[in-house]
C-alpha cells in the first residue's frame, strides 16, 4: 500500500510540474520580432477578451475556424503573436471528443507554406508564422515554424503531413 501511496504522489507532482501540450508560456523560445498580440477589435468582435484564450463556444469556435466541419472541434485553445508591421503568427490548439472527429477534420485540413500541424492524443496543434521581415541575419517564418515544432515534439506531438489542396493549383500550358 505503502509503494502505492509513493507511486501515486510521484505520479501527481510530475503532472503538476511537467510541462502540458497546453502551456502556452512557450518556456525557451523566443520568436524574434513578435510579441503577444495585444486584444484588437477584430478580436473583440469574436468574443476573445485576452491573449492566450480558451474557448468551448460553438459560435466562437465557428468564427475562429470557418469550415464546415469545426463543430468537430470541442474547445479550442490559442496564442496569437504579432509586430507593427502586421505579421502575426502563433499556435491554435483545437481539442477533439475522440480519435474519429480528429482524424475526419485532419482529413480536410491541407498543406500551405506558413503554418505546421501537429497531433498529440486528441489535440491538434497549428503552429503559424505569416512573419515576412526578410533581413540577413533576423529570423524568418521558416526559423519561427521550426521553434515552434521542436518545441511541440519536445513535449510529444507528432507532425502531420497534410495533403496538397489540388482544387487550387492551375496547370501551366
Amino acid at each position: 500500500m505503502k509503494k502505492l501511496l509513493l507511486l501515486f504522489y510521484f505520479l501527481s507532482f510530475q503532472s503538476i510540474f511537467s510541462q502540458n501540450i497546453l502551456d502556452f508560456e512557450l518556456k525557451n523560445v523566443e520568436l524574434q520580432g513578435m510579441k503577444p498580440a495585444k486584444i484588437n477589435q477584430e478580436m473583440k468582435n469574436i468574443r476573445i477578451a485576452q491573449n492566450p484564450f480558451v474557448t468551448e463556444n460553438p459560435e466562437i469556435i465557428s468564427k475562429l475556424d470557418y469550415r464546415e466541419n469545426s463543430s468537430l472541434i470541442r474547445k479550442i485553445y490559442s496564442f496569437i503573436y504579432d509586430n507593427p508591421k502586421g505579421s502575426d503568427g502563433g499556435v491554435v490548439v483545437s481539442q477533439f471528443e475522440n480519435k474519429d472527429d480528429l482524424k475526419s477534420y485532419l482529413a480536410t485540413t491541407f498543406e500551405q507554406s506558413n503554418y505546421r500541424v501537429l497531433v498529440k492524443d486528441l489535440f491538434l496543434i497549428r503552429i503559424w508564422s505569416d512573419y515576412s521581415l526578410h533581413v540577413e541575419g533576423r529570423e524568418t517564418s521558416e526559423d519561427h515554424l521550426n521553434k515552434l515544432e521542436k518545441y511541440y515534439i519536445n513535449l510529444g506531438a507528432k507532425k502531420v503531413t497534410l495533403k496538397v489542396d489540388k482544387s487550387i493549383i492551375t496547370a501551366v500550358e
